[in-house]
């Protein structure tokens, strides 16, 4: 058993330095460390979505995982990066799962 796992976290003790001062090499190790402990995921998708996932597979010679996590961080940044609005268009876009017409509005929005 770890050592940091029997500790008690330590409670607010209300001083202004504590709010004031920097982060801790502490916790930025920690942060580091969440990027690598592998999670159990369990994911609900529809078949079609499956075989878009076992096509990719076949394409990028990938863990499925490392594809689900590409895509997730893919969704999850053009939605901050483009704002509500505009993810909520480019989103209704990719659902009529038509290329062709995906690609033309990504002309026009100048995004390629």
């Amino acid at each position: 058993m770890s050592k940091e796992k029997g500790k008690i976290p330590q409670l607010f003790s209300g001083s202004i330095d504590e709010l004031t001062r920097p982060k801790t090499k502490k916790a930025d190790k920690r942060r580091e460390e969440l990027k690598k402990i592998k999670k159990q995921k369990t994911l609900y998708i529809s078949q079609d979505t499956n075989l878009k996932l076992i096509e990719l597979y076949a394409e990028e010679s990938r863990r499925q995982s490392n594809i689900v996590e590409d895509a997730v961080n893919l969704y999850y940044y053009l939605k901050k990066a483009m704002g509500e609005k505009n993810f909520d268009e480019l989103m209704s876009a990719v659902l009529r799962e038509d290329p062709e017409f995906l690609r033309s509005y990504l002309e026009k929005a100048k995004l390629i």
